[in-house]
């Protein structure tokens, strides 16, 4: 009977604590997002530059090389509200189910690099003209943020100067 009353305890309790840890892995979710955004040279005086925002750090990094405010260095934290924000971009853009490539016709746009790592997936798109609206809404988002003024400081670290 002791055993009985046991295993129906077992039932009651064990769904609790499996739920709360369901919750408490998919906060920790969030946090395993890595995503890079690389821009390349075109015709013009496009910016060239690499955005780094890595989600086991919560740090972005930004690499500023050409064509762009920032030269050189920058890192900034980030919040897990700011990593959500870019998870359910990524998620609206249905990013995982778009092509690998978006070259488009027109030559002298810069390439773009974007590579998204969520819950072991990843996926790298390269894209120049031609973009469906959900990815140039993506591209738009990573585009801002890195361009952003707020909240970055330049590291000390000279290696990234190439003039």
């Amino acid at each position: 009977m002791k055993l009985f009353i046991y295993s129906i305890l077992l039932l009651f309790i064990a769904p609790c604590n499996s739920s709360k840890n369901l919750t408490g892995s998919s906060k920790n979710d969030v946090p395993k997002a890595t995503i890079i955004y690389q821009t390349t040279p075109c015709f013009g005086r496009c910016p060239l530059y690499t955005l780094t925002i890595s989600g086991e750090t919560n740090t972005a990094t930004f690499v500023g090389t050409k064509h762009t405010e920032k030269i050189g260095t920058y890192v900034k934290s980030i919040s897990n509200e700011e990593l959500n924000a870019f998870v359910k971009a990524f998620d609206a853009a249905q990013f995982f189910s778009l092509n690998d490539e978006y070259l488009g016709s027109i030559t002298d746009f810069p390439i773009k690099y974007i590579t998204y790592t969520y819950n072991g997936k990843t996926k790298k798109i390269k894209t120049r003209s031609g973009v469906p609206e959900a990815l140039t809404k993506l591209e738009k988002t990573l585009n801002d943020y890195a361009v952003s003024e707020e909240g970055w400081k330049k590291t000390e670290d000279g290696s990234n100067s190439k003039d």
